[in-house]
């Protein structure tokens, strides 16, 4: 991926922003890969202002709440990762599109830091047990975990109702009545 200096980025925008070219004739004029570069820089420059546009040296570095909340409302439907990124000041839309795609496969775990760097090339004793261990499950930890996916699933459902049940005493017969035949329609 080329580098482009942020003087050069400030001059596509600005230029796009008086109206004359649209993203792939500026792509062009500019010998700029894909279009989508410049709708990138026009996004970034009308969130976060010319300081949007500055080459970061650094990684950022994004807390896991901050993640949560940046997935959960993109799952809700409330905001597209363009948006997203643009409130959250994230210079990178596909950054989030790749938390969410994390969250989805692995939940939580997908969300939090990962190890980086090379791994050691030390043999650890422990880690060769850990994974013996790991493909002896024996069958009661099978039926175990079987019984706290059950627990938890009724757990949840018992959660849902509860739900209901604030929600219809805030409610007026009237209310409850149109609710209810509302269902049957």
């Amino acid at each position: 991926m080329a580098k482009y200096k942020t003087e050069f980025k400030n001059k596509v925008v600005k230029e796009y922003l008086e109206g004359n070219i649209g993203y792939k004739g500026l792509a062009k004029k500019y010998s700029i890969l894909d279009h989508s570069t410049v709708r990138r820089w026009v996004n970034i420059y009308e969130s976060q202002g010319y300081d949007g546009l500055k080459v970061s040296r650094k990684n950022s570095s994004y807390s896991l709440d901050l993640k949560l909340n940046v997935v959960d409302l993109y799952l809700t439907g409330e905001m597209s990762y363009q948006s997203l990124a643009n409130e959250f000041k994230i210079n990178n839309p596909s950054m989030i599109s790749r938390w969410v795609k994390e969250f989805r496969e692995k939940g939580i775990e997908g969300l939090k830091p990962k190890k980086r760097g090379r791994p050691s090339n030390m043999p650890n004793t422990d880690k060769n047990k850990d994974q013996k261990n790991k493909t002896n499950k024996t069958k009661k930890e099978s039926s175990e975990l079987e019984k706290l996916r059950k627990e938890n699933y009724y757990l949840q459902m018992e959660v849902e109702i509860l739900k209901k049940k604030i929600q219809f005493s805030q409610m007026t017969e009237s209310e409850i009545d149109e609710y209810l035949r509302s269902l049957n329609h």
